[in-house]
């Protein structure tokens, strides 16, 4: 057996409907257990004070779990009333025993996404190491908040393009190992090709977010709707289907009538989306991936790169996304073109269109050399010092 790696995070089971979310933290799991590793998935929920609706949202946590195999793997701990700092007792744990928790902690690296597992909760592991996964804007978070990034034994990120010259986000003395965001390739098998005019071009978004981060003057603005209201002619630029799933409230009816006359097909995410499973089908099933970013990632430059463009293109289906800088890391790929301009986005999808099915080829095989977890978990068990 090779490394004790817990997978720490506490932002899928408080999001039963975010069925892409689940993914995040399942796809190292997954690599870390194929590549003969011993590997957990760590999951911690806040209660939300109503102990039917805290049960509900575990009920179905831990039933995705097992529906992806992973039952056996997965271990949540449930949090009681307090601050996300200073939980007001121990964690009531489903999956093992504080005891048997503890045990396994002495020898295991946390592998920390997202800063999700606080400091209360880090005691006791052999290793901790925090891994980023919203370049740009957490370093500018975690400086303003002091969330303790420093007291971490490594710090990660897939901001592949932070601290470069053109990224103006400062480090701030820490020192961050770069690895690419991972796909387990089993569970995300190549897709035949659609036909000529079959299928849309999709994404999966959220439409608010309503989350800013602010650094020398500037603001960093986390919401997707400004980052897609400069795309809005792009159906009819490109000549292709486009469907975005998007959390519009059902009142928001400029945005519905924007989106409806610009061409844009509106969908529910819950509906198309809202399982792991669901999120799969809906992804394999697009002829391909559309989106912006979040106007914090572009303006930071840090190199994010989505977890969901990487399922996309592990599926075979060709991405045309906003560039953050992580095109300046990457080989040049006929399936994954990023844009700075909506002519370059319409351009990059005529070009995909002009040989499909070799865009398709191409969007398996950067998923295959760059993104799958074969290459990824390797690089990100050294970054971690385990």
């Amino acid at each position: 057996m090779g490394h004790s790696v817990l997978v720490g995070s506490a932002f899928v089971a408080q999001y039963p409907e975010g069925g892409g979310s689940f993914w995040v933290p399942l796809q190292y799991l997954l690599g870390l257990l194929e590549l003969g590793h011993d590997a957990w998935w760590l999951e911690y929920f806040w209660t939300r004070g109503d102990s039917a609706l805290d049960r509900a949202y575990i009920d179905t946590f831990l039933a995705h779990a097992r529906d992806l195999g992973v039952g056996d793997r997965v271990i949540l701990g449930y949090v009681p009333t307090g601050t996300r700092e200073e939980p007001a007792g121990p964690p009531q744990y489903f999956g093992t025993t504080e005891a048997e928790l503890a045990a396994r902690r002495r020898d295991a690296l946390l592998l920390n996404l997202a800063h999700s597992v606080t400091a209360p909760l880090r005691e006791g592991f052999a290793r901790t190491a925090l891994f980023d996964l919203d370049p740009g804007t957490f370093q500018i978070w975690a400086h303003q908040w002091d969330m303790g990034v420093g007291k971490h034994d490594a710090h990660i990120t897939i901001g592949r393009h932070l601290g470069e010259p053109d990224s103006p986000v400062p480090l701030y003395g820490i020192s961050w190992e770069r690895v690419w965001p991972a796909v387990h390739l089993p569970s995300w098998p190549w897709q035949e090709h659609l036909g000529r005019g079959q299928g849309s071009y999709t994404t999966v978004t959220q439409w608010w977010n309503n989350q800013y981060a602010f650094l020398d003057g500037e603001t960093y603005d986390c919401n997707k709707r400004a980052g897609f209201l400069p795309l809005m002619p792009l159906p009819e630029r490109s000549g292709v289907p486009i469907e975005i799933a998007a959390n519009l409230h059902a009142n928001e009816l400029e945005d519905r009538a924007l989106l409806a006359r610009s061409g844009w097909h509106l969908v529910d995410p819950g509906t198309v989306a809202g399982t792991p499973r669901a999120f799969r089908r809906y992804v394999q099933t697009s002829r391909g991936e559309i989106s912006a970013a979040k106007p914090a990632y572009v303006k930071a430059r840090a190199g994010w790169i989505s977890d969901r463009t990487i399922c996309y293109l592990a599926s075979g289906r060709p991405c045309v996304v906003e560039a953050t800088g992580a095109e300046a890391h990457l080989p040049t790929s006929d399936g994954l073109r990023f844009f700075n301009t909506l002519d370059e986005a319409a351009d990059g999808v005529r070009a995909i269109e002009a040989d499909y099915p070799a865009a398709c080829r191409a969007a398996r095989s950067v998923a295959e050399e760059v993104f799958g977890t074969r290459v990824v978990v390797p690089d990100l068990l050294r970054a971690a010092g385990a």
